[in-house]
């Protein structure tokens, strides 16, 4: 006999093979060339079943960007870290194409108010600005209170505060991300590093080291 906690246990691991799936498939055809029924026909449930999960193609979409952002090194970054988790997460996107054109695709068409991913974005780029913000206070540490707002009020032109260092921060790594995307050829095939000696760098040009650089330049060192 299936107990009510055994058919959740069922349940939860269910959503998570689909969502799983259906970022395979989002990620590597497109979330407007891919369609619901592959994704149940891959996990193995009928399409009705799948929405019963979610209850359009456009919620499995911001699930799915949704929970593979709570992996992401921002999600896990330590408090302290300051800028770190966002060199990481990007550095860690050069593996991933499929899913970096997904978000750039997805966030851009997401300015439309009544897109499906609208406030998920917007509440996102609020998140990750405020969170970076704070870190980038003059003696943030591990005391630092990621729900403050540091960036209220306007600051005067050309002075670099910390809410202005973040969003800048933040456009640059979605820019270079979009870069990097335009940068690969044709298909997607893997092309020279623009540093021989790093096999990890398969856009032709390092994300991470140039979004390191930009960091430097406007970040004063702790």
């Amino acid at each position: 006999m299936t107990t009510a906690r055994g058919r959740y246990a069922k349940g939860r691991q269910r959503r998570e093979q689909i969502l799983d799936t259906a970022l395979e498939v989002f990620a590597t055809g497109g979330f407007h060339a891919s369609s619901t029924k592959e994704i149940a026909r891959r996990v193995g449930v009928s399409e009705p079943t799948l929405f019963h999960y979610f209850g359009s193609k456009q919620a499995l979409l911001v699930a799915v960007l949704q929970a593979r952002d709570e992996r992401s090194a921002a999600a896990r970054a330590e408090p302290g870290s300051g800028p770190e988790a966002l060199l990481e997460t990007v550095r860690d996107n050069g593996s991933e194409p499929g899913l970096v054109r997904l978000y750039a695709v997805t966030s851009a068409e997401a300015t439309d108010p009544g897109h499906a991913a609208h406030d998920w974005f917007a509440r996102r780029y609020d998140r990750l600005r405020t969170a970076l913000a704070a870190e980038l206070e003059p003696g943030a540490g591990p005391g630092a209170d990621p729900g403050a707002d540091p960036g209220a009020g306007a600051a005067p032109a050309g002075e670099l505060t910390p809410d202005r260092v973040a969003r800048l921060l933040l456009a640059a790594a979605d820019g270079l991300q979009v870069q990097w995307l335009l940068d690969r050829p044709p298909g997607g095939a893997p092309v020279a590093p623009a540093d021989p000696a790093d096999p990890a760098d398969p856009g032709g040009f390092d994300m991470a080291a140039d979004l390191r650089a930009l960091v430097a330049a406007l970040v004063p060192p702790r």
